[in-house]
């Protein structure tokens, strides 16, 4: 089984849980605190739920960012495609599946630089696999050759499908030129 390529890479993760998430429980602490001082005087509630809501929707959205990313890991094994949800995972079967290839610009990351390659795999009757070939994530990295040749030989063996004959190609000479 092949880990791809894409999504944060594990010194990432350190930072994220080993720094971001002390860094907000203490504001939330913090926060807590003050609110609770205001919710205990009697003529100044409102002010405590004035420092609750902007610290309830910050964890929201470090919450929602952090569950975007743990589900943003893929595998391949054999022509089957493995992705890592919240609670299990999701396979698809490139034999059986739709697969295509379409640009676009990344949301929730610190991209800023247009528009990225990524491979879309929709098997009917579940939610299309959308992977980066040039991850947001890892600045705008091209998967490695190998696993780039190992996607190509899982869409068509004969490299025949459009989709497998561009990714071997960037797999055999990944500077020809820009996905």
């Amino acid at each position: 089984m092949i880990r791809l390529d894409v999504g944060m890479p594990g010194s990432m993760w350190g930072v994220w849980l080993g720094c971001l998430v002390p860094v907000i429980a203490l504001v939330n602490l913090l926060f807590g605190a003050l609110a609770w001082m205001f919710f205990t005087a009697s003529e100044l509630p409102a002010v405590g739920a004035f420092f609750l809501l902007p610290l309830l929707l910050i964890d929201a959205l470090v919450v929602l960012t952090l569950v975007l990313q743990y589900r943003n890991a893929y595998w391949l094994d054999g022509r089957i495609i493995v992705r890592r949800l919240l609670f299990g995972r999701r396979t698809y079967d490139l034999a059986a599946a739709h697969v295509s290839a379409e640009t676009a610009r990344p949301a929730w990351t610190n991209w800023r630089g247009g528009v990225l390659p990524r491979l879309v795999v929709q098997v009917p009757g579940t939610a299309p696999a959308r992977i980066w070939l040039r991850d947001p994530s890892r600045g705008g990295a091209l998967l490695p050759p190998g696993q780039l040749a190992a996607l190509a030989r899982a869409v068509d063996p004969d490299l025949r499908h459009p989709v497998a004959g561009r990714l071997w190609e960037l797999a055999s000479d990944p500077l020809r030129g820009a996905v």
